[in-house]
């Protein structure tokens, strides 16, 4: 419903959309995400939940639907049927409550928080702040608790009838590895409601409830459970879901003007709670301008998974905005763009400067070790060139070496050369002297018993 009326901008809507992720396109994956939104007789109710994934949970986007419809009817009657008294004037939230005391280690010894690492330290504080809670608004806390388990009920009723009307083939039931039927519809859960009186939100797993003030400063109106954490999620089709829901109740009669419920597709997508609080705002100024919000998601949601996590996308809201003057309140939007623009144009100058300065340090630290290490070389360098000096100086004296025995060798050949000369002379005139002599030894002896004793010297 949309409205002017002189300078005030009445307008009071919801809305809720679903659409298929990328990732389930290409894989040929149904829609796994279920959203709803309702607005009669002065009760408004938004739901989001979000089947899971895996191979396991092959019939999750049954179980998302019959969850979301099973909230939406038990959410209708609890505002009918639940006195508003029971929450007027009051103001309560509570987390999901802890699985073990974060102090008692696995082998049952006491620690210190100091001594916890950061992951374990966020849980004990948690711990600390359901502790808290739990001794507040006992009354209340029964009755959103019967509400809960009712739902929880209904749903397992649901899902049974569901397998017993379609029974898992052989297959199914090789997945399911005998766990429990629940593991198949499994999914997140995420509802607000709204009535004249109060308002009361609760959350089991991931997704993302936000609200916002005539200020439009967002904020978190469940309490986070730190055990939703990048892969890991709380589900309905865990063993004992109960403990694992937080919520939120106020009757103080301070309304948001707005709440957005998502599925971990939208703000996976969105990265940063920055981007999600002012895709939302978005969104408002959207219906400012009265445009369909059902169809503009539509259209843009294909988009946000393809670019994003690729998952399915759910959103589901409501906007009170009758008592904003129009003005103000597109000037606080504007006003909020042009900040988001001179902080994001912040960030990217100062993470260039970052970007640049941390380039430097590394450039410093190796710059500082390649000097360190040319140090090193080059004394490596001037040790290995005293050694070349040492091999030249002992080459050039054995090369010193070489030379003289080589002319030593020469001289000595001229030597040997002239020596067999003077020897073969030698021999030559030794040969004649002999040859003369046997020859006058033969004269004055003239007998054959002389010469045969002086035969030629055989060489």
């Amino acid at each position: 419903m949309i409205g002017l009326t002189g300078n005030n901008f009445s307008v009071r809507t919801v809305f809720n959309k679903s659409v298929r992720g990328a990732s389930h396109i290409a894989s040929e994956k149904p829609c796994q995400d279920y959203s709803i939104s309702y607005d009669e007789c002065g009760i408004t109710i938004a739901v989001v939940c979000d089947g899971h994934g895996g191979n396991t949970y092959f019939r999750s986007d049954i179980g998302a639907k019959i969850a979301a419809e099973i909230t939406l009817d038990q959410l209708r009657g609890f505002a009918q049927s639940i006195p508003s008294e029971m929450f007027l004037n009051k103001e309560f939230s509570i987390t999901a409550k802890p699985k073990r005391n974060p102090f008692i280690d696995s082998d049952g010894k006491r620690v210190r928080f100091e001594d916890l690492n950061e992951t374990q330290q966020r849980y004990a504080l948690q711990a600390k702040a359901y502790i808290k809670s739990e001794e507040l608004c006992k009354e209340q806390q029964v009755c959103i608790e019967e509400l809960l388990n009712n739902i929880y009920t209904e749903w397992c009723h649901q899902i049974r009838t569901d397998e017993k009307a379609h029974p898992f083939n052989k297959r199914e039931k090789e997945v399911l590895h005998g766990l429990g039927i629940e593991k198949a519809y499994g999914c997140t859960l995420l509802a607000f409601l709204k009535t004249k009186d109060y308002w009361l939100s609760f959350h089991i797993g991931d997704g993302t409830i936000l609200s916002c003030d005539k200020q439009l400063s967002w904020e978190k109106i469940v309490p986070e459970d730190c055990t939703c954490f990048l892969n890991y999620t709380t589900s309905l089709c865990d063993n004992n879901p109960l403990p694992e829901f937080r919520y939120a109740f106020n009757g103080k009669g301070s309304f948001p003007i707005a709440v957005m419920l998502c599925s971990d597709g939208v703000d996976g997508s969105l990265r940063t709670i920055e981007n999600l609080q002012d895709f939302y705002e978005q969104i408002i100024g959207l219906f400012l301008d009265g445009d369909n919000i059902e169809n503009e998601l539509g259209s843009y949601f294909p988009t946000l998974s393809e670019t994003g996590n690729k998952d399915d996308i759910s959103i589901a809201g409501y906007i009170d905005l009758e008592s904003m003057e129009l003005g103000s309140l597109r000037r606080i939007i504007e006003l909020k763009r042009k900040n988001r623009e001179v902080q994001n144009e912040y960030r990217s100058r100062k993470s260039e400067i970052s970007s640049i300065s941390d380039k430097i340090d590394n450039l410093k630290i190796k710059y500082d070790r390649l000097k360190d290490l040319r140090f090193d070389k080059q004394t490596e360098l001037e040790e290995l060139k005293q050694g070349v000096e040492r091999k030249e100086q002992e080459l050039t004296d054995i090369n010193k070496s070489v030379s003289s025995i080589k002319d030593e060798i020469e001289n000595l050949r001229m030597i040997l050369n002239e020596k067999n000369k003077e020897l073969e002379d030698w021999k030559f005139t030794i040969k004649n002297e002999m040859a003369e002599t046997e020859a006058e030894l033969k004269n004055t002896n003239n007998t054959d018993e002389a010469t045969s004793s002086f035969d030629y010297i055989n060489w």
